[in-house]
Formats: structure tokens, C-alpha cells, sequence
């Protein structure tokens, strides 16, 4: 237990809720938990003798007990969930993707507007939480094609003076230009919710009542519509949904561990209906149990979002009190299936990661064997430049480390370097970049990779000596064809070698080399596309970025502004009379 005094913090600690903090003799945090009663919690880890082997290490350098202590156990879950994500204490099992669920909204307007969202809805409906934004596409076109429901921004609706595209292809009922009543357009907003909430079976008899009375009425063009509508309903029902009525809004959460890591495999069923899976591979997880890892996944991910219904594959170690009553720790039947399930794929999803990792590792070794490198690069850096005959220049820095892509390093670079000179841009960029990390101590590639030729190597090499940095530099440039697996790789000193096409060093230089390519044309055509995507507004004098977006939205785009006439023009707040004859010649000249 090291020379830490732990009784004689232990009697400074009240019998309070709160979060508690393990830190070293430098201060830095080395674990947080959250407690009900604070000093009991702490006690335990001096009391207990079957600890895991991660608390055990731990133990064995702390130093000190820092506590917090908060007005409810609910406050203790957020307050702990924060720190968690804000500290990364070394011993926490800590689960990395810190993006908040995106969910559907659907607003309680007199025409009801449905809607991805992200945050705090108000007094709106949400939906939700999905996987991802995909997921919520999706759902929302299912909405569409279904019951007709309006997506458009409120200023677009109430300035519209006839209908959209979305209604020509009978994605909206056009309730903008009062295509449809408000009672008929209130039935399908209520159908649709029951649909969202897992209610199918009360959608159709709706759907099918109101068909059949809109045929007694004869009025046989809504009566066609309501068909349709059911045929597509029984069509989503037998291909998307799932038949468990007890849990339509579920989680179902499956852990697996191994000596040398984790991975938590969530299924997502929303409204009777599996939208989608995420898996996620904590850090400082290697040697927990099942349990601990979902204890500890509950609570970074559940903490400040009002979940449905969790189905676990693992009772874990503890539960958030505000949690308990969302989380079945014994399902049965489906829906002990669905996450034993979801355990299933977790096991395969680290079965696969981890031969993934041996590959990778291999192919390190295989490269650092190549180019007689002192060590194993386990950080891999590569920059290339993308342009269309030297418009709008980008240049592209990508990360991998231990063979595994780092999206959130990834940068891109704008290159103020004349148009068209790559050797030119690529000096700019290296220069930029390392000049950055180096006074802000960042850390450094064991290998720099450049996407290009001798020029492009001397380039970059003259950038590191600005300022300065020792990294070994790499050039990669395509063979005559062009085609891949004959690569010429250049050395900083001009040497130059070429590899075996079947070799797992040249495999792993392709890979990161293709992804900087992608990432630079991606930079590059986004850049160029919104430079010419550029209204033709801005070049009328006196209209400004406000102005143009008023004009815009009240026209419902530039083919309604240049159809209108300068009257019209006129009645825009900021539109004098002549502003609106300055700006109907520049369409009509």
C-alpha cells in the first residue's frame, strides 16, 4: 500500500454523497469514483482483499484522497462522468467517444416540423438517442415517405407561396400553401409519433380506418394515398422491425474482456425497429471483468441523458441510482438473446481488433527491418498536396500510430504558396506544422512520410531544418505507371530503393499514403465547390450577406428572386426602390 496514510484521511472524509479522487505524489489524478456515502466508499478499497489487479497497482501509488462532496447522488453521476472525460485518470476505464447521441425531434407547432437534433429539445418530442446521424436520416425519410411530415426550416415555411420539390415527389403534403387541413395533417403527425414510440399496430388500424372512411366519402385520391401507405408500412414492418413489444426503445449492451483489452457492443432498437450498432474499445481496460466494464460504460454514457430501457449481457459491479430503474440486469427471453447477442459481436469485434493490431505490428517491424530505423515507428505521420491546376491548394497531414488511423489528429493545411508549385506548398506545410509542435512541445512521428518526389523530399527536408527537428523523412512517389506495388522510395540523403510488391512494409507505406491522398482531394474539392457554389448576389453592389439571405429565404431560392418583379422586390425589409431595380436589371439585362 506504499507509505500513503490512508486512516488518517479516511476520518477527514464525511458520510456524504460525492465523487472521490485517487491521485499520485505529483497530483495527478489516478482514478474517480462516485459514491452515496463517500466515506464508506473510500474505506473499501483499504478493507477489500479481492481487488483487481488494476485497483491493486493503483493502490500502491496513491498518495493522496481528494473528495467532492454534492447535494444528490444524481449530481455525483454527472460530476464524476465530467471528471472522467476531462482528467482521463490513468486507472479508469475510459471510453473515448464523447459525442453526444443525436436524436429526432418532432415539434409540437400547429404543423409540425420533424428534424435531426442534437442537445435540449424544450417542450418538443424527442426520439432517440440513435447511433448515429445516419440513423436518423434514415428515420427521418422513413417519416417522410410515410406520413408526408414537413423538414424545412420555420422561415422557409412561412414564406413559401407554392409548393416545394419534396412535395413533387411526395415527400411532403405541402402544408406551406395549404395543400393539406390541420386535422388531417394533425392525424399524421399522431400517426407518426405512435409509429416512433413502437405503437405499428395502432398506426395501421389509423391508417386503415381513415382509408376506408375517406372511400365512403368517394374521396378515392386520399383513400389511394392511405394504401399506399399501409402497403409501405407492412413492407418497413417486415423488413426493419423487430418483435418485442415489452422494450421497443432498448438498448442492448454486450461486454466482452480479454488480457488485453475490452470492447462494449451496443444494439440500438428504436420504436420496435433496430436502427443500428455501435462498438466501443476502452483504454486502461486490460484485465477488468464484463462487469466492470459495463459499470463503468453506464455511467460515462448514460450519465446526462435520459435513456430507455438497458438490457445487459453482465450484471456490473454497481449501478448509477439514477440509472437502476432503466437497467434489466436479468433479461429473459428475446431479450436476454439480444445481448447475449450483443456480447457475441463484442467477443468477434476484439478478436478482430486485436488481429488487426498483430498485423499492424508486423508490418512496423517489417518497414523498421527496410529502412534499418533504430526503433519501431509506432508514430507515422504523411503529408500530401491536392489541387485542380493550382486552384484552391490544400495540403493534408494525417496520423497513424500502431497502424491504426487517428482521425482526430488528422489536419489539413491552406496553402498561401502560389498555386500549382507542390514543392513550394509541401515546405509551407511541414514547416507550419512542426514549427507549431515543437514550441508546443507536441509530440514528434518516429517517420514523416511525403506523398511525391525528389522535389517534394527536399522540400519538406529544408522545413525541418528551419525548425529545427530531427524526424526520419520518407518520400513515397508512384512508378512510371503509376500503378500500385511499384513505388519508389526516396531517403532524405537521395537514396533510393524499391520494395517487393508483396512486401508488408510497402503495404503499410500504401495505406497511409493513400489516406493522406484522400484526405488532401477531399479538403481540395470542398474548398473549390464552395468557392464556385458562390452566389451571383455578391456581386451586386449594396447586398450584403444579411440581405442575401433574406432574399433567399423569401423567395425560396435564386430561381424565385429572379422571377420576381421590382415590386415585389420592394416589400424586403432593406429593399429600396433603387436597391430593387439595381437588382431586377442584373437578372434582365
Amino acid at each position: 500500500m506504499g507509505t500513503f496514510n490512508h486512516k488518517a484521511v479516511i476520518t477527514q472524509i464525511p458520510p456524504l454523497p460525492g465523487v472521490y479522487r485517487f491521485v499520485d505524489s505529483g497530483g495527478a489524478p489516478l482514478y474517480v469514483g462516485k459514491a452515496a456515502n463517500l466515506k464508506k466508499r473510500v474505506t473499501s478499497y483499504f478493507q477489500k482483499t479481492r481487488l483487481s489487479p488494476r485497483i491493486r497497482l493503483m493502490l500502491t501509488v496513491v498518495h493522496n484522497v481528494e473528495v467532492t462532496v454534492t447535494a444528490s447522488d444524481n449530481a455525483a453521476l454527472l460530476l464524476e462522468n465530467n471528471l472522467i472525460k476531462s482528467l482521463k485518470p490513468k486507472y479508469n476505464i475510459l471510453f473515448r467517444d464523447d459525442k453526444s447521441y443525436p436524436f429526432l425531434r418532432l415539434t409540437r407547432q400547429p404543423y409540425a416540423q420533424v428534424l435531426h437534433y442534437r442537445g435540449v429539445a424544450g417542450d418538443d418530442d424527442c426520439f432517440g438517442p440513435f447511433p448515429d446521424s445516419d440513423a436518423v436520416r434514415k428515420t427521418i425519410d422513413m417519416i417522410q415517405r410515410l406520413f408526408r411530415l414537413r423538414t424545412c426550416a420555420d422561415t422557409v415555411f412561412a414564406n413559401r407561396t407554392r409548393p416545394c420539390l419534396l412535395y413533387g415527389i411526395g415527400r411532403c403534403s405541402a402544408p406551406c400553401v395549404n395543400r393539406i387541413t390541420p386535422a388531417h395533417y394533425a392525424s399524421d403527425v399522431a400517426s407518426a409519433r405512435a409509429l416512433l414510440t413502437g405503437d405499428s399496430r395502432t398506426v395501421e388500424r389509423d391508417l386503415r380506418t381513415r382509408m376506408e372512411k375517406a372511400a365512403e366519402e368517394e374521396d378515392f385520391e386520399r383513400a389511394a394515398v392511405l394504401r399506399d401507405r399501409l402497403r409501405a408500412l407492412a413492407v418497413l414492418r417486415e423488413r426493419h422491425f423487430v418483435d418485442d413489444r415489452k422494450t421497443p426503445n432498448a438498448d442492448y449492451v454486450g461486454a466482452c474482456c480479454d488480457e488485453h483489452g475490452a470492447c462494449v457492443n451496443v444494439v440500438m432498437v428504436r420504436g420496435g425497429r433496430r436502427v443500428g450498432e455501435r462498438r466501443f474499445f476502452p483504454v486502461h481496460a486490460a484485465g477488468a471483468t464484463e462487469s466492470e466494464v459495463l459499470a463503468a460504460f453506464i455511467a460515462q454514457h448514460y450519465g446526462s441523458t435520459s435513456p430507455p430501457k438497458i438490457v445487459l449481457s453482465h450484471r456490473p459491479t454497481s449501478l448509477p441510482l439514477p440509472l437502476a430503474s432503466a437497467v434489466i440486469r436479468s433479461p429473459r427471453g428475446e431479450s436476454k438473446m439480444r445481448a447475449q447477442q450483443a456480447a457475441t459481436n463484442a467477443r468477434l469485434a476484439l478478436a478482430l481488433q486485436r488481429s488487426h493490431q498483430l498485423a499492424a505490428a508486423d508490418k512496423m517491424q517489417a518497414l523498421a527491418d527496410r529502412l534499418t530505423l533504430a526503433k519501431v515507428p509506432r508514430r507515422i505521420e504523411c503529408f500530401d498536396i491536392s489541387h485542380s491546376m493550382g486552384e484552391e491548394p490544400v495540403a493534408s497531414r494525417v496520423v497513424f500510430v500502431d497502424g491504426a488511423a487517428q482521425t482526430a489528429e488528422y489536419r489539413r493545411y491552406k496553402i498561401a504558396a502560389a498555386g500549382g508549385d507542390d514543392c513550394a506548398a509541401m515546405h509551407e506545410a511541414v514547416r507550419r506544422c512542426y514549427r507549431r509542435a515543437v514550441s508546443e512541445n507536441a509530440v514528434l512521428p518516429d517517420l514523416l512520410i511525403i506523398d511525391g518526389g525528389v522535389g517534394q523530399v527536399r522540400a519538406a527536408q529544408a522545413a525541418l531544418q528551419e525548425v529545427p527537428t530531427t524526424i526520419f523523412l520518407l518520400g513515397v512517389a508512384k512508378g512510371a505507371a503509376r500503378k500500385a506495388g511499384e513505388e519508389t522510395l526516396i531517403m532524405a540523403d537521395g537514396e533510393v530503393m524499391q520494395l517487393p510488391p508483396d512486401d508488408p512494409a510497402l503495404h503499410l507505406l500504401q495505406a497511409v499514403r493513400d489516406e493522406a491522398h484522400r484526405f488532401a482531394v477531399d479538403g481540395h474539392r470542398k474548398r473549390r465547390d464552395k468557392k464556385r457554389r458562390v452566389s451571383t448576389l455578391e456581386d451586386i453592389e449594396g447586398v450584403g450577406p444579411q440581405l442575401r439571405r433574406r432574399l433567399l429565404q423569401h423567395f425560396g431560392g435564386l430561381r424565385g428572386l429572379k422571377a420576381a418583379g421590382e415590386g415585389e422586390l420592394i416589400k424586403i425589409e432593406g429593399v429600396g426602390v433603387q436597391m430593387a431595380r439595381r437588382i431586377y436589371h442584373f437578372f434582365h439585362e
